[in-house]
């Protein structure tokens, strides 16, 4: 209502404002038409008299060239002022005759160009007062269709509140405090999720039943998928493996697969033939590799964090911005900072204005994963303090420590906090072996996490998968994942400052390695260094941690 009301009164100022200076331009037009007469009236009077003149000069001429002497040739010779006297009588007559009809002709020149203007003038005074007409019905025609829509709209939410306070079920609550409204669950109750879930093993088992009875479907459709070549090459192969696929994926409702896989998977599909896309992580997903996901796509539904990690580019910046400009493509769809996230942001309706030049989907501002004071951390170098804790109570609070820890760094590696960490975590798990599954080491370095994983080898810390590190990498590789403890190993010394102040340079990296940890979070790092850097993400980190200790 309130949004109505003010596109109302935005509406009702801009037609009160076009009235004015149509009024104010027809009084204009009516005075410049005034003038246009009485200029029109005085060039007929000017033209009138021209005529009188014009008729008394050609009498005049008549009178002279009736007095024309005859037998010319001979007063020329014995009487030549006469003549003479003649030629000049009838010169002066000529070229007044001649002075009046030009004065005649501008005049009449005039006149017609004075008609024309007044022609104009009330052309323009009649389209304006179209115009004026014309902008109030659409006026009258818009609020009629808004006070129409807002009946309808009110007696549909008479109706849903009348079914509401018959189910108990209960709507959003604005009295309740910002933390509270946030952790609410509006629009439902314990038995309406019930009946819910219900529905759900209620429509499981028709669909099961359904494809018992059509299992020859089925298994035709699987060997048309797995032999999708040879099917091509029919005439209505195409069709065919469109409708193998909706057989499947009917049967397997959610089918999980990576972008890089994608395209093998799906080649043969067209426009549309996909029912829902979900994309897990769109902060990290290269807008190229997404689009022949969202082209085949009817719907798609984008999840991910642009204050997490940044897609990793495979092409230098520059190269990607010459790229950009051969094809005309702004840069929000190809650059460093573009991601599969921020293009499906950019084109929501629905979002959040986080800063004045970034506007984000509808944001999830409860947190349930870490502890204190992760959690702060996170909250404050990424989001403003806008996220509410998930937690309450006891359950909330965590462990953090940045431990300081120096050396000279070998490619940002620095074995005096390997040795460190080497102490820490082996120290930990004679108390606790059940803990070697519940941590994670991970740095922003790929050098500092390879030479980490070997110096953990020999407390047999390091797990490995297809010969990779599992549990010790850089920040890019644990992105959605989590741990009970996470130790974060920054590396570098004042000799490589320059990678240092990378790590932190923007909040992206500190934030995805805080809120891995679900109850400790322990940095390590050389504290003087990364205080001296003129980090905001640094220094806040220090500070936070620091206070949740003193307190």
């Amino acid at each position: 209502m309130i949004t109505f009301e003010n596109e109302e009164k935005k509406k009702q100022t801009s037609l009160v404002t076009q009235e004015a200076e149509a009024t104010h331009e027809l009084e204009r037009l009516r005075q410049e038409s005034g003038n246009l007469q009485d200029d029109l009236s005085s060039a007929s009077i000017e033209i009138e008299f021209l005529i009188d003149l014009q008729a008394q000069a050609k009498r005049n001429y008549d009178v002279v060239t009736s007095q024309k002497p005859s037998l010319l040739w001979f007063h020329k010779i014995i009487n030549r002022p006469k003549v003479e006297e003649y030629f000049k009588n009838l010169n002066n007559v000529n070229d007044h005759l001649n002075d009046l009809s030009r004065q005649k002709t501008k005049w009449l020149n005039d006149r017609m160009r004075l008609e024309n203007r007044l022609k104009e003038t009330a052309r323009k005074s009649e389209h304006i007062q179209k115009q004026s007409q014309d902008t109030k019905a659409d006026f009258k025609r818009w609020k009629t269709t808004q006070h129409n829509a807002f009946q309808k709209m009110a007696r549909e939410i008479a109706v849903l509140e009348n079914l509401k306070s018959q189910s108990g079920i209960k709507g959003l609550d604005f009295s309740l405090s910002y933390e509270e409204l946030q952790k609410s669950n509006p629009w439902s109750t314990r038995n309406f999720r019930k009946l819910q879930s219900e529905l759900f093993i209620s429509a499981l088992k028709v669909r099961k039943q359904f494809l018992y009875e059509n299992r020859k479907n089925l298994k035709a459709a699987r060997n048309i998928w797995n032999r999708q070549s040879e099917y091509m090459g029919k005439e209505n192969g195409q069709k065919l493996i469109s409708e193998s696929w909706n057989w499947l994926n009917f049967t397997i409702p959610v089918v999980s697969t990576t972008f890089a896989s994608f395209g093998r998977m799906f080649i043969n599909l067209n426009e549309n033939s996909i029912g829902n896309l979900f994309i897990d992580e769109a902060g990290q997903a290269l807008p190229q590799a997404s689009v022949g996901a969202i082209f085949r796509s009817k719907k798609v539904m984008v999840v991910g964090d642009p204050s997490q990690i940044k897609p990793v580019l495979t092409l230098d910046s520059n190269v990607l911005t010459l790229i950009g400009r051969h094809y005309e493509v702004d840069e929000k769809f190809v650059s460093t900072d573009a991601s599969t996230q921020t293009i499906v942001d950019a084109t929501s309706q629905y979002g959040f204005q986080k800063n004045e030049d970034e506007w984000i989907g509808i944001p999830l501002w409860v947190h349930r994963r870490s502890n204190y004071p992760m959690f702060t951390i996170s909250n404050e170098i990424s989001y403003d303090g806008l996220m509410v804790q998930g937690k309450s109570g006891d359950e909330s609070l965590g462990n953090s420590q940045w431990y300081d820890s120096t050396g000279r760094a070998i490619d940002k590696f620095v074995k005096e906090q390997a040795d460190l960490l080497k102490s820490m975590i082996n120290e930990r798990l004679q108390e606790e072996p059940d803990l070697a599954d519940e941590i994670y080491v991970i740095t922003p370095f790929r050098n500092v996490a390879r030479k980490l994983a070997q110096v953990l080898d020999e407390i047999n810390f390091t797990k490995r998968e297809n010969g990779k590190s599992t549990n010790i990498g850089t920040v890019h590789t644990f992105q959605g994942k989590e741990a009970k403890i996470v130790y974060f190993v920054l590396g570098a010394d004042s000799m490589s400052s320059g990678a240092a102040r990378w790590a932190v340079s923007d909040p992206n990296m500190m934030n995805v390695a805080a809120t891995r940890a679900k109850e400790e979070f322990y940095v390590i790092g050389d504290k003087k260094l990364y205080a001296s850097l003129g980090s905001e993400v640094a220094n806040k980190t220090i500070s936070i941690i620091d206070d949740y200790n003193n307190a």
